[in-house]
């Protein structure tokens, strides 16, 4: 940011009219799913607006439900009118900027920017018996902390349900300055036909696994290097 650029301390005391649609917990818990933050607690971010202000607030993004929240004092709140925003950033840690609905994470690679729209779910993969078989279960999308594999507890604290962790995460480029989507390998070689038979043998020598992120990374990455 240019040194004209103005740094308002105030934690939007002055923008919470347009800015804000405030949530009360029983709110908060009223969504489709759990949220899942991609930070234990809120911390300090900036967000810069298009207008070349920046603003600070303790933030936090649920990327379960696709939403920036931030705090003031005890209360949670839900960051809007995204339309006037340009990026949320954490110091060296994470950086969003918004889409027509909802946020995607901006990711410095080498070679170039990797967007990435979050989709976590989870797998249950069974409920545990006495024996510890695992039955046949359902998907459905809940909060989680990591991708792997875990056991929810009923209310007697004894293990139940298994869940396999996974995402459907969407993967973007920006070619020819529009955002072209990447979320598979076919598509990958559409968007760069004369590097077909590169991609395929980069893809089978590195075990390029689309499903998960630090794999689909590596991949994009090479992609944006051809």
């Amino acid at each position: 940011m240019s040194s004209s650029v103005v740094i308002n301390q105030d934690v939007m005391k002055n923008l919470v009219i347009f800015l804000i649609f405030s949530l009360t917990a029983a709110g908060l818990y009223a969504q489709a799913y759990d949220p899942l933050f991609i930070f234990d607690q809120f911390i300090s971010a900036k967000i810069h607006f298009k207008n070349r202000s920046v603003t600070v607030a303790n933030m936090n993004y649920d990327a379960v439900n696709d939403r920036m929240y931030f705090k003031q004092g005890e209360d949670m709140m839900e960051l809007t009118n995204a339309a006037m925003i340009d990026s949320i950033s954490w110091a060296g840690k994470r950086c969003f900027v918004p889409r027509e609905k909802g946020y995607m994470e901006k990711v410095t690679v080498d070679n170039g920017t990797v967007y990435i729209a979050w989709r976590i779910q989870n797998v249950n993969v069974g409920s545990k018996g006495a024996l510890g078989a695992v039955t046949q279960g359902k998907v459905e999308t809940i909060s989680i902390r990591s991708l792997g594999v875990f056991s929810a507890t009923d209310a007697k604290g004894h293990s139940a349900d298994v869940f396999q962790q996974k995402n459907n995460n969407e993967y973007y480029l920006s070619i020819n300055g529009k955002l072209e989507k990447i979320n598979n390998i076919k598509q990958a070689q559409k968007l760069f036909p004369a590097h077909k038979e590169a991609i395929r043998s980069f893809v089978k020598e590195h075990n390029i696994n689309m499903k998960e992120p630090l794999s689909a990374l590596e991949f994009l990455n090479y992609c944006l290097g051809l």
